[in-house]
């Protein structure tokens, strides 16, 4: 199975930024995509390619070129990376965006529960998006069923203190591979 790994934001537009050490989303889950692949032989039938969105003039084509190169590779599903943040340190948990197609369903479910049990962070669930709902073209410009996680707030104490070390990238680099495997391999 072909898993893309699409990495949020851009090197010029790099999203939210983690408190504790001033990392961004771009920045923080670019490292994340390196575990990812390097961690993808241990799970037998899982290939993975990471894919950087490109600052090309405009939001809209920014995913569709990414997601054109996503299908050209012959992706048969992605993850998109992200990570929350609010201005209220409260705020805290593990969310993952679905198409709510049934296989980007099952992706989510199972991604979902695998993040859960990897960071032990409150579950915020699945969410459901359209097309215009914020994550939502990413959901649906690809041809493969897709997924965009929220794996935590870089703005939660709880979030920082279950992502600031490498073996907890590692558990979520796991939990990703280990979703993708049980509905896809």
């Amino acid at each position: 199975m072909k898993l893309a790994i699409v990495v949020g934001h851009n090197a010029r537009a790099q999203g939210a930024v983690r408190r504790d050490t001033g990392e961004t989303e771009f920045s923080w889950n670019s490292r994340l995509a390196e575990i990812i692949e390097d961690r993808a032989g241990r799970f037998p039938g899982v290939f993975v390619r990471t894919f950087f969105r490109e600052d090309v003039g405009s939001y809209r084509r920014e995913l569709r070129e990414v997601y054109r190169q996503v299908d050209e590779w012959g992706a048969e599903a992605s993850c998109e990376l992200h990570f929350n943040s609010h201005s209220t340190t409260s705020a805290t948990g593990t969310e993952t965006l679905t198409s709510g197609t049934p296989l980007s369903r099952q992706f989510a479910i199972a991604v979902q529960r695998e993040m859960l049990d990897a960071l032990g962070l409150r579950d915020r669930g699945l969410k459901t998006v359209s097309r215009t709902d914020r994550g939502g073209k990413s959901l649906f410009v690809g041809r493969a069923p897709a997924i965009l996680i929220e794996p935590f707030f870089g703005s939660s104490p709880k979030g920082l203190a279950a992502t600031d070390e490498h073996d907890e990238m590692v558990l979520l680099a796991d939990a990703i591979l280990r979703g993708a495997s049980r509905v896809f391999v």
